[in-house]
C-alpha cells in the first residue's frame, strides 16, 4: 500500500512539473526575439559609417557618448512596451536630433547639429542592421506607389461613392 502511495504520488509531482516545465517554454517561445547590441561593435559599425568629416572630429569617447543619447531617446520617447497594440511607433527625422542637442549642450559634449545628425543616421543604420528596429525609407515608399498604374476615368467612377445620375 505505502509502496503504491509513493508511486502515484512520484507520478502526480512528474505531472505537474512537466506541466511547469511546459508552461514556461510556451511563455519564453511568445515572446519577441531579444536583440543584444554590443557597445563596441556599435561604436566600430558607426566610426566605419561616418563620413571622414566626422570622424576626424569625433573621439572614440565622443563618438560613445552620442550614441548613448540617441539610445536614450529611443528609450524615453519611443520604446514600445510588450503587448502595445497600435502598430508602429512613428516619429519625426528631426526628434531625435533636437533631443541629442539638447542632451549635448546639457552634458557639455563638444559636437555640432551635422555631426550629432551624421552619428544619429550611421546608429540608426546599425540597429536596422542587427534587427533591433526596421525603419521605412519614405523615398523609397513614394517611389514605390508612384510605379503604379494611374486610374481610367471608368475605374474613378466605380470607386466614387454617391449618386451616378449626375
Amino acid at each position: 500500500m505505502a509502496i503504491v502511495l509513493l508511486i502515484l504520488t512520484a507520478v502526480v509531482i512528474v505531472v505537474i512539473a512537466f506541466y511547469a516545465i511546459g508552461h514556461a517554454v510556451g511563455s519564453t517561445e511568445a515572446m519577441p526575439a531579444q536583440i543584444v547590441v554590443d557597445v563596441h561593435e556599435a561604436i566600430e559599425f558607426c566610426a566605419e559609417a561616418l563620413p571622414v568629416e566626422v570622424t576626424s572630429v569625433l573621439s572614440y569617447d565622443e563618438l560613445r557618448r552620442l550614441l548613448r543619447l540617441h539610445l536614450e531617446w529611443i528609450q524615453a520617447y519611443h520604446w514600445s512596451p510588450e503587448g502595445r497594440p497600435g502598430g508602429p511607433i512613428v516619429f519625426e527625422q528631426f526628434d531625435a536630433i533636437d533631443y541629442v542637442m539638447e542632451r549635448v549642450q546639457i552634458t557639455g559634449l563638444d559636437a555640432t547639429r551635422e555631426q550629432a545628425a551624421a552619428v544619429i543616421q550611421a546608429h540608426s543604420d546599425y540597429l536596422q542592421v542587427m534587427g533591433a528596429i526596421h525603419i521605412d525609407d519614405p523615398v523609397k515608399v513614394d517611389g514605390d506607389l508612384g510605379e503604379l498604374p494611374l486610374l481610367e476615368s471608368a475605374d474613378l467612377d466605380e470607386l466614387t461613392p454617391g449618386d451616378s445620375d449626375g
